[in-house]
Formats: C-alpha cells, sequence, structure tokens
C-alpha cells in the first residue's frame, strides 16, 4: 500500500461489499444485515429503552431511531411506555422473532464464507478493526 491509499476509503469499500454478501445471504428472511443486527441485540436484550439499546449497539439514538423506524412499520418491533413519559421500551415482535429465527442460520452462513474468504488473515482483520472502533471511541 502506497502513501496515496485512502485508509477510510479501503475500509468503507470493504465495508460495502461486506454488507452485500450479508444482505444476499439473508434475503430469504427478508432482513438486511443492518435490520439483523438490531433485531438480534434486541433479542439478547429483552426490552431495553431506546437509549439502552442504542448503547448495546453502538450508535447514537437518532441514527437508530432511524432504524427502529424501518423495523416498527415492516412490524418487527412495537414500542411500548417506560417508566415515565419520556421514555421507551424496544419489543421484538412474533413476526421480528420468526424472522430473527429464520436469519440466523443464514447469518451462519454469510460468517462461514467470509471467514474463509479471510482465511488465515481473519485474526489480523478483527484485531486491525478493532483498533479501529477503540480509536473511535477514545
Amino acid at each position: 500500500m502506497d502513501q496515496d491509499t485512502c485508509l477510510c476509503t479501503s475500509l468503507r469499500q470493504a465495508a460495502h461489499a461486506a454488507t452485500e454478501l450479508y444482505d444476499r445471504a439473508l434475503a430469504p428472511s427478508g432482513l438486511k444485515i443492518t435490520m439483523f443486527r438490531v433485531l438480534r441485540r434486541l433479542a439478547l436484550a429483552g426490552e431495553p429503552t431506546i437509549s439502552e439499546l442504542a448503547h448495546i449497539l453502538g450508535l447514537d439514538r437518532s441514527s437508530l431511531g432511524r432504524n427502529l423506524k424501518v423495523l416498527e412499520r415492516g412490524g418487527f418491533v412495537r414500542f411500548t411506555e417506560g417508566e415515565d413519559e419520556r421514555s421507551k421500551l424496544v419489543r421484538l415482535t412474533p413476526k421480528g422473532r420468526a424472522a430473527l429465527d429464520k436469519a440466523l442460520p443464514l447469518w451462519g452462513l454469510a460468517q462461514a464464507a467470509l471467514r474463509t474468504t479471510l482465511g488465515r488473515d481473519g485474526d489480523a482483520v478483527y484485531s486491525i478493526l478493532a483498533k479501529v472502533g477503540a480509536e473511535n471511541t477514545a
């Protein structure tokens, strides 16, 4: 890699390619990887507030809010009142649970395909991505 190669551009291109791989794999479930990510974490968290779920996902509330609106329109999640009128809880619907259950093995196949593509470099990729992520939160 030379000095003129933009690391950000390279990371974005790789992220785009990975997103396409996962989206194709998840297509039979009706989910995209962005939706799957939220539903998977929501299923593990139970009924978090929007702020709690944003923290779990490492997203700001406005980005998560846009994702949740898409999921709500699709019938995958619904909102209930929290402890006070300002907080809302996010709940996985039966349709959301069914889509997630269908998507999980498809996601596993995409994971395996990408791990195969990365081969022995996979651990180095994870390490590099962790460094980039940690730098972003510092």
